[in-house]
């Protein structure tokens, strides 16, 4: 149990910080080609895995394998990196990571992972009253940019939600590293496409790629936002199951509101504070577990096996 709520932890605070990371880099990058990067730096750093990637296709796995990435990977990121080119990192922290939860508690109800209860109708309402909170200053005017950069992250999360869900069952006959690998091939791919095709890519744009705002992001987002917390996540979604890995949604938003406030000096208004609060009621509603199902879930962490390649 010590070694994954380590895990937890570790993975909670790298992902609180990608958001800062993701704007530092958009300030000398288009958002495909920086999500792009992010996966080449990934591929590279992860070749000595590759005589292992070949499980996430066997066996009839690559259908899977390849919905999944371009689910997590691809849909996520296009969507997420653009939006955040108008969104603050600390209210795209909030809104993606306090939404996962309850995305994650709903697929996971409607796929029989969970049984459905009444926390399902609850977390849902209370999430949905807090998206209004959220989109409420945003719908018109010099706003509409940023609610539109909002509806593209609740949009990337939903990708992401499930896409993780697909996932899972990859884990245990994939090593998580492994699949990361696979992943990040896919999907870095697709995303490679995407920019050369919707993005004007010059000389000066690929100059831009070696400068310190970007070289920074790319290599934090690559290095600690993918290989170490993505791996992470994947030992915690086999171990723990979909919905309880997305616990960190209890900690990373504040990890990324306190970096937004602290690097960029943004301000978030009443109803942003509101909404914030009620997504993040809306996750507490979702994962609240009686003290017998709390303790299975702490020992079934405590009997799986061990995670390889982490």
């Amino acid at each position: 149990m010590a070694r994954s709520l380590a895990y937890f932890a570790l993975m909670s605070l790298i992902w609180g910080l990608t958001w800062a990371a993701m704007k530092f880099g958009l300030r000398d990058l288009p958002p495909l080609l920086l999500a792009a990067a992010r996966y080449v730096v990934v591929v590279v750093f992860l070749l000595p895995t590759l005589r292992d990637v070949p499980a996430a296709f066997a066996e009839g796995r690559w259908r899977r394998t390849l919905v999944s990435a371009l689910l997590i990977n691809t849909g996520t990121y296009s969507f997420l990196f653009w939006a955040m080119q108008s969104v603050p990192s600390g209210l795209g922290g909030l809104v993606n990571l306090a939404l996962v939860p309850v995305m994650m508690f709903a697929l996971a109800a409607l796929t029989g992972e969970e049984r459905p209860t009444w926390r399902h109708a609850v977390a849902l309402a209370i999430g949905c009253a807090g998206l209004v909170g959220l989109f409420w200053n945003r719908l018109g005017g010099e706003s509409t940019a940023s609610g539109l950069g909002l509806f593209a992250i609740v949009v990337a999360t939903a990708s992401y939600s499930v896409g993780s869900i697909i996932a899972r069952p990859l884990i245990g006959p994939v090593k998580p590293l492994a699949l990361t690998m696979a992943q990040a091939i896919i999907g870095g791919a697709a995303l490679l496409v995407l920019s050369l095709t919707l993005e004007p890519i010059t000389a000066t744009t690929l100059q831009s790629l070696i400068t310190p705002a970007a070289l920074g992001s790319i290599l934090f987002l690559s290095l600690f936002g993918t290989i170490v917390a993505y791996t992470l996540y994947l030992v915690l979604l086999r171990d723990w199951g979909s919905a309880r890995a997305g616990l960190y949604a209890f900690v990373s938003p504040i990890v990324a509101l306190a970096a937004g406030v602290w690097l960029f000096g943004e301000t978030i208004g009443t109803p942003e504070v509101i909404g914030g609060i009620l997504l993040l009621i809306a996750a507490g509603v979702a994962m609240r577990r009686t003290g017998g199902a709390r303790q299975d879930m702490w020992q079934g962490a405590r009997e799986a096996p061990r995670a390889t390649g982490t």
